[in-house]
């Protein structure tokens, strides 16, 4: 049985399945009026909340601060007081705590799945997975599968968090049947580095009888094999080991320079949200961090982050990179990164609403604070400083503003600092890549987000699954403004690199060497892949304008 689906990290495994059901079937409990089910439901859930506590410092040691941000989340849906509310009118209405439990989790998802935005549709999963976890414990019900060989899990759909439970020396291979590649366990499935299909076609049926039987998961061309052939398990036994041989010579390229055959260099830098990602960073040889996502100090907080606790934070970062510049993207809340303490207001579409640059400059005291710790921290190494959403120059000219202001003041108190810090804003926006001639003139770098610079030009949400095959990086109208953009950073002066998914992509990287991109920005895992194919390239035989055409 061969099945087809879409890959969320590639790699190959062949293993005994072992199947999955997250759902909860227990034997109904009768509402006693003599049983305090409120009380219950509360044990259960302090009980729930140490569980994510505990999640959320084993996911931080692992995998780093963005990835166990989640679980904070789960904590302040398990502790937010609608929630609340709802279980103990389902309680005042006899329902047992389980159901009532159950019950409410499923009443907020669904308010959550109704919302026009892709963010908030997420956040249902997330309810759905809070209310489990209570119910689990509720139930003295163990949700973990103990691995007692290689396995290949096979689920309907997976929360993160029951991601992390596994056994990573055991968990060889991932499928999920109606996952997506945006989802948060696919993006902690790459951060993992383990094999990963999801939203498999045709008609499957996921039954405990698939289990120890022998599987197949082919996540370079999209396949999952069930009960494979012993010609096609010799097969893929070979293209296994040939795929490891190729991760082994891919080290061979650790400490050589990022250059195409003839001699153009493109530089290969690392992004990262914590300090904990530095070791993966210096493994895979990056020559420099170009994007730090310091939003994430904002999301893991409690409260706006002092300044002394960014300085400390950033200059963590900058000390372990011993020399190699750090690029610190300012932060970056707003649309899918929601702060509870900074009291934004729902929007209908957050993904063109009230974020990033344009709080800044509503609330110059939370930009100020944040360049004051950057500028502090540049002191102890070698920084620059990118600022994301920009669309005019009156928002480049606050920026300067600010830093002015920033570097009077810490002149005038005497602390020291770097005068020559890179200041670079973010190409995410058709305003800014159609401006980019006049920006340049006024900042010292360009760092183009594809992510965001796709799906805004192709009016298309990139975190919407129904749209995976119109969501189209590779888009001639994507690629024509990053030409664009590149071009307009040269003739100014000026550094261009790229810190979307697109710079990583074995099939563009050609044309973004032909047109001299500076710098690539890409998760860890990538580098020295981009590395290597770049070695590959002779600039001179590129044809540019095959990627600009529309098929006619």
């Amino acid at each position: 049985m061969n099945y087809k689906g879409r890959i969320a990290f590639e790699g190959y495994a062949i293993a005994d399945i072992i199947v999955y059901d997250e759902a909860n079937k227990s034997k109904q409990r009768a509402f006693t009026k003599s049983t305090n089910e409120f009380e219950r439901f509360v044990s259960a859930r302090a009980a729930s909340v140490k569980a994510f506590d505990e999640l959320y410092q084993d996911t931080l040691k692992r995998l780093g601060e963005e990835e166990a941000a989640l679980f904070q989340t789960y904590r302040l849906m398990a502790e937010d007081l609608d929630f609340e509310d709802l279980v103990r009118a389902n309680i005042n209405n006899s329902q047992t705590a389980e159901d009532a439990v159950n019950n409410a989790s499923q009443q907020l998802a669904d308010t959550f799945a109704a919302l026009d935005d892709e963010y908030m549709k997420q956040r249902a999963t997330d309810a759905r997975e809070v209310g489990k976890t209570i119910v689990d414990i509720l139930l003295g019900k163990d949700r973990i599968l103990n691995l007692t060989k290689p396995s290949i899990l096979i689920c309907d759909d997976l929360a993160a968090s029951m991601l992390m439970r596994f056994d990573p020396k055991m968990l060889k291979g991932l499928v999920l049947i109606h996952g997506n590649e945006n989802s948060h366990v696919s993006i902690f499935a790459r951060t993992l580095e383990l094999p990963t299909l999801v939203a498999v076609k045709g008609d499957f049926s996921l039954t405990t009888a698939l289990n120890d039987r022998k599987a197949i998961v082919d996540t370079i061309t999209g396949h999952l094999i069930i009960d494979p052939s012993e010609e096609e398990i010799n097969k893929y036994l070979k293209l296994k080991e040939e795929y490891e041989k190729e991760l082994a010579e891919l080290k061979t390229f650790i400490g050589k320079p990022s250059l195409t055959k003839d001699g153009v260099q493109l530089k290969i830098n690392a992004n990262i949200a914590s300090t904990l990602e530095i070791e993966s960073v210096q493994r895979h040889d990056a020559e420099g961090i170009g994007l730090f996502r310091s939003e994430f100090i904002y999301l893991s907080s409690k409260d706006f982050p002092t300044e002394d606790f960014q300085f400390n934070y950033y200059r963590e970062v900058i000390e372990e990179m011993k020399g190699k510049e750090v690029i610190i993207r300012t932060l970056d809340i707003g649309a899918d990164k929601k702060v509870e303490y900074f009291n934004l207001a729902p929007e209908e579409n957050p993904a063109l609403g009230y974020r990033s640059v344009r709080i800044c400059r509503d609330r110059p005291e939370i930009f100020y604070t944040q360049l004051r710790a950057l500028y502090r921290a540049s002191a102890y190494g070698k920084v620059a400083i990118m600022v994301p959403m920009i669309i005019s120059l009156e928002e480049v000219n606050f920026i300067k503003e600010s830093i002015k202001k920033v570097q009077a003041d810490l002149t005038k108190e005497g602390i020291k600092f770097d005068p020559k810090v890179r200041v670079g804003i973010m190409i995410e926006t058709p305003a800014a890549a159609l401006m980019s001639d006049v920006l340049a003139k006024h900042v010292d770098f360009f760092s183009i987000g594809t992510n965001d610079l796709s799906q805004y030009t192709l009016a298309c949400d990139r975190l919407n699954p129904a749209l995976g095959v119109t969501f189209n990086a590779k888009h001639p109208a994507i690629l024509r403004l990053v030409k664009l953009v590149v071009e307009n950073a040269h003739k100014a002066g000026i550094v261009c690199g790229m810190c979307g998914e697109l710079g990583r992509n074995p099939e563009i990287v050609p044309f973004l060497a032909a047109i001299h991109l500076d710098e690539i920005s890409c998760s860890s895992a990538y580098i020295l892949k981009t590395r290597k194919v770049l070695s590959t390239i002779d600039t001179t035989k590129v044809d540019i304008d095959s990627y600009l055409k529309f098929n006619e």
